[in-house]
């Protein structure tokens, strides 16, 4: 594809084989961070980047897509890929940690209830339900608190690359 001379984009023919896939909005948009990314990265020259940036927002084909993006380097792909696996890793850790936290809370509120009608019932009132909580909540903490320190190193770590 000839990038120099911008007639490549533009001489392409407007409609993809029927047999091509079509693409969605979430395909374009991800289309348009990788062409601003080769952009910003210095792999295209303004114009290059604002005919591909229309034709991009215009393509209802994968094989347009595809065009536009071929002779950009695999890297901005991987690495944008990359961010994004972390970003749903993270969230994914957040919300187990939520998860369990939840769940020993309302696990420990139930055993305390238990604790009040058994002590109500038989007027024998050893608090027997701290040993659980206190042995759960050992776990839980096991659990959040090398989540969110990960988390927020993640943070400041990238934080601290788009000031530099």
């Amino acid at each position: 594809m000839d990038t120099d001379s911008g007639t490549a984009l533009r001489s392409r023919p407007a409609a993809a084989p029927a047999t091509a896939p079509r693409v969605g909005a979430a395909e374009r948009d991800r289309a348009v961070e990788l062409l601003g990314d080769a952009f910003g990265a210095g792999y295209l020259t303004k114009e290059e980047f604002d005919e591909r940036l229309d034709v991009a927002t215009r393509a209802r084909h994968r094989t347009e897509l595809d065009a536009l993006l071929a002779d950009l380097p695999a890297k901005l792909r991987t690495s944008r890929d990359r961010a994004l696996r972390r970003a749903r890793k993270a969230r994914a850790a957040r919300l187990g940690v939520r998860i369990h936290a939840g769940v020993y809370a309302g696990t420990s509120l139930l055993m305390v209830v238990v604790w009040l009608a058994v002590g109500r019932a038989t007027d024998f009132w050893y608090p027997w339900p701290i040993w659980p909580v206190l042995g759960w909540g050992v776990g839980v903490l096991g659990h959040a608190v090398p989540v969110t320190l990960a988390v927020r190193a993640r943070e400041r770590r990238k934080t601290f690359n788009s000031i530099a």
